[in-house]
């Protein structure tokens, strides 16, 4: 499992390690040290990884994500070219290993985002990681992702029937989602690129968790697919208001957690984000006017991603969560109670991510063993959707 040790929302099952063989050595070396920082054993004077938001729109109204439950808190814009310029050449200058090139939205919406990629991997940066809803994934931006360079691409469906796909990912289209992603597999067989680590990943909810067996014995079945994702479907809505707890000083707020268990979370090691605005966070949890506090700085402010990295919000967040004091930061406390919440709540269904990292029910069936997906049509090549 390539999390964390306190990210209990997540697990994979990796059902082909064939991306792996074509790694590099300078890869590997990354990702140990990046495994050490996932432990908060490892801290580099810039980050290993960072992750942009390449665009804030996205042709989807998914009512669990955070942009859903809040629509009107953020404009809605692609990242500009100063932005990205200032953010690429840092990043050049660094020797930047790792970007995820999105956000809480649809980077292919960004009509400059293939050339973005491009000039990321031209910008000597080894690991391109995309997560797409898949909808806007014809023939030809298969194409133009693998000439640029992606390495990494995480396909969101949460589902195996259209039925359940249109309560979930309302302005989608199921048979076209997984037709899309179908072509891709096989570009990236017919070209040889079995460096692209591809995933398909379901959030279970209770709309579709009687799919949850469904969902991995139709894709462990697809040749190119490396990963089949689980994740506890996480509750926004806490973040929009500030919490209980907020008129709480540092004693009643140690008085009242001294009994909690234990959370170390890792994330200020690992990956700031950088949304379209410039604002660099030290993860990936929801801003809003109340907890802007939790912003570090803005790189068209004249802050750097090196200056927000090593500057004082940072090392104070890394002190708090190495004692273990989250519940002092109110960002960090909405998160941890937010997250044990939505375990618990997928617990209580039956069969969901648990704790201790296991998921029930999910048969470990051999990829020979079970149907395929062939017969939904390959979409048309040149179509533009």
């Amino acid at each position: 499992m390539d999390t964390s040790d306190y990210w209990d929302s997540v697990f994979e099952y990796e059902i082909d390690t064939s991306w792996r063989d074509r790694q590099t050595d300078y890869y590997r070396v990354y990702r140990q040290k990046f495994e050490a920082a996932q432990q908060r054993n490892y801290l580099s004077d810039f980050p290993l990884s960072i992750e942009i938001e390449a665009s804030y729109h996205c042709n989807l109204k998914c009512p669990a994500c955070p942009r859903v439950v809040n629509p009107e808190e953020r404009n809605i814009d692609h990242m500009s070219e100063d932005l990205w310029q200032i953010i690429l050449n840092e990043c050049a200058k660094h020797n930047l290993p790792a970007m995820m090139m999105d956000h809480e939205a649809e980077s292919l919406m960004n009509p400059r985002f293939i050339r973005m990629v491009n000039e990321t991997k031209t910008a000597g940066v080894i690991d391109i990681w995309l997560h797409t809803n898949a909808n806007m994934l014809n023939s030809r931006r298969s194409e133009q992702l693998i000439d640029a360079g992606i390495t990494k691409i995480n396909f969101s469906i949460d589902a195996i029937t259209s039925e359940t796909y249109d309560i979930l990912r309302p302005g989608g289209n199921y048979e076209r989602v997984v037709a899309n992603i179908l072509e891709f597999l096989r570009l990236k067989q017919e070209r040889e690129a079995s460096y692209i680590r591809t995933r398909v990943s379901f959030v279970e909810q209770t709309v579709n968790a009687h799919e949850r067996q469904g969902f991995f014995d139709l894709w462990n079945a697809v040749p190119g697919l490396n990963l089949i994702t689980y994740q506890v479907c996480l509750d926004f809505s806490p973040y929009e208001t500030p919490d209980c707890d907020s008129s709480l000083d540092i004693d009643q707020l140690t008085a009242k957690y001294r009994d909690y268990a234990p959370f170390n979370c890792s994330a200020p090691w690992q990956t700031p984000i950088i949304d379209i605005k410039g604002n660099v966070v030290p993860c990936g949890q929801p801003v809003r006017q109340h907890n802007k506090d939790f912003i570090l700085g803005n790189l068209l402010n004249g802050d750097t991603i090196e200056s927000c990295w090593n500057g004082q919000k940072m090392g104070d967040l890394r002190d708090l969560h190495t004692q273990g004091e989250w519940y002092r930061n109110p960002m960090c406390r909405v998160c941890v109670n937010t997250l044990r919440s939505s375990v618990h709540q997928a617990e209580a269904r039956g069969g969901a991510t648990h704790m201790d990292g296991t998921v029930t029910e999910i048969r470990l069936t051999p990829r020979t063993e079970v149907p395929s997906l062939s017969p939904i049509p390959r979409p048309t090549p040149d179509l533009d959707y």
